[in-house]
């Protein structure tokens, strides 16, 4: 009996150990965990560590927001292998694979994800730096990795320098595509930067990516704009009706480059019999949108000449300014206050656990520096494709972003054509009988006083006869 007892003691014991849910009562922990020791040291030169330590104030999670593990938010530069994080409540052991090479200046970071057993997540990067052998250099290579088809910045992109000798420093984007990679020797570097989307540190065939050239003295920068590389031409994904069947919207399965030209003659549709449809006008998505903002904005300017009459007095138009006003004023304090709450909870928050906190990023996005690219293109027709028809477009030469010409085409059908209300055709018939009825009502009675009138004519006539 006692030798069951202390085993039944000791899965308790051991499952007590293995669950990690925080812990009941007390008052809530609104805080991320707070790094209270680094070893070894930020800028440590010579240093011979068996591993990077990070101390944490409270147990962290081995589950963290986002990633399998700790070990898909930790970057070694240079790289060496996969790296191999150990994990012991609330300290975690860092070292690369093949081990700490000598006179090298490593980059240890770890991706903002962390967090603790209450989910509180640390929203910054912790970035350890130390040399192994001599002084460590200052120099950066800064930039941005764009998604090109996207238009906006890849999201945790990996980014490389390559040197000559295929060393390999990495560091992986911010929010927004942002990257700082520091401490690189000075040299020249192939940059590349790609989408990791599976986490296994390395460029597979799927993935999108971009690579430039750059010389490092003390800083450098470039821009990236990754896609998706490959010999196979485009193919036509989707052909579907716009402007009520008065063009079509061709979507390709890759963009094309922001280059490709198109005129009437690109694309070609076609009937069963071989008989082509005009094409009047071909648009990129770009061109579209021009279009319609002009549109949009001549039908504004309509209206406020029309509102612009309306408001001919003094009166009117100075209560529509002071509504205005009143309306640019309530959008500005509402969205004051929604900062100044969010900001304030998060003063409370850290103030919790004597935390000062971190200054909020306000710099707006990156913007690129080259034209979007596309996937679509609007083609509009002299007229309306007729509905249930069967159609051939057909894509003459079109390029796609690693240069490959190919001519595709795709089988199209139009729907069918809407089912009429009957019901509603005869309710409609009824109130255009109802309505001439009522004209011709009109009309007679029209008749009658004019009748009438022509009637007291003649008698007034009599009278003055009479007089006379």
């Amino acid at each position: 009996m006692k030798a069951v007892a202390l085993r039944a003691a000791a899965l308790l014991l051991l499952s007590g150990c293995a669950n990690q849910s925080a812990p009941p009562g007390g008052p809530p922990d609104l805080a991320p965990p707070l790094v209270l020791k680094v070893s070894p040291q930020n800028n440590t030169v010579g240093a011979k560590p068996k591993a990077v330590v990070l101390q944490f104030d409270e147990v962290i999670s081995e589950s963290p927001k986002g990633a399998k593990d700790i070990a898909d938010l930790v970057f070694i530069s240079p790289k060496s292998g996969v790296p191999k994080v150990d994990w012991g409540r609330s300290k975690i052991e860092i070292r690369p694979s093949k081990g700490w090479k000598p006179n090298t200046v490593y980059s240890v970071v770890v991706k903002r994800g962390l967090q603790d057993l209450r989910n509180n997540e640390i929203d910054s990067t912790i970035r350890v730096v130390f040399s192994t052998g001599g002084a460590i250099p200052s120099t950066s290579i800064t930039g941005v990795a764009f998604d090109w088809r996207q238009s906006k910045g890849m999201i945790s992109a990996v980014v490389e320098a390559i040197a000559t000798d295929s060393t390999t420093y990495q560091v992986v984007s911010d929010s927004v595509g942002r990257f700082d990679l520091r401490y690189v020797p000075s040299g020249q570097y192939t940059l590349r930067a790609y989408d990791d989307r599976n986490s296994n540190r390395s460029l597979d065939p799927l993935e999108i990516w971009d690579t430039t050239s750059v010389t490092l003295t003390q800083a450098a920068s470039a821009e990236l704009y990754a896609f998706g590389h490959d010999t196979v031409g485009l193919r036509i994904a989707d052909v579907a009706l716009v402007d009520s069947g008065g063009g079509v919207k061709v979507t390709f399965d890759k963009p094309y480059p922001p280059t490709q030209l198109f005129d009437p003659g690109s694309i070609v549709v076609k009937r069963a019999d071989s008989s082509v449809v005009r094409v009047r006008v071909i648009r990129t998505p770009a061109q579209r949108a021009l279009a319609d903002s002009l549109l949009a904005s001549a039908k504004r300017d309509s209206i406020a000449r029309v509102a612009a009459r309306k408001d001919s007095t003094p009166e009117l138009r100075a209560r529509s300014d002071s509504l205005a006003r009143v309306r640019r004023a309530d959008s500005v304090a509402a969205a004051d206050r929604t900062e100044r709450t969010a900001r304030e909870a998060r003063r409370v928050a850290a103030a919790r656990r004597g935390r000062v906190l971190a200054p909020i990023d306000t710099t707006p996005p990156p913007k690129m520096r080259r034209p979007p690219v596309f996937d679509e293109v609007f083609v509009l027709f002299d007229t309306l494709l007729p509905p249930q028809t069967q159609f051939r477009v057909e894509v003459q030469k079109i390029r796609s972003l690693s240069g490959t010409v190919r001519s595709p085409s795709r089988t199209f059908s139009t729907p069918k054509a809407p089912k009429v209300d009957s019901a509603a055709v005869r309710r409609d018939s009824a109130a255009v009988r109802r309505d001439t009825t009522t004209v011709r009502r009109d009309t007679t009675s029209v008749r009658r006083d004019t009748t009438a009138v022509r009637r007291g004519t003649t008698t007034v006539r009599r009278d003055t006869r009479g007089r006379r």
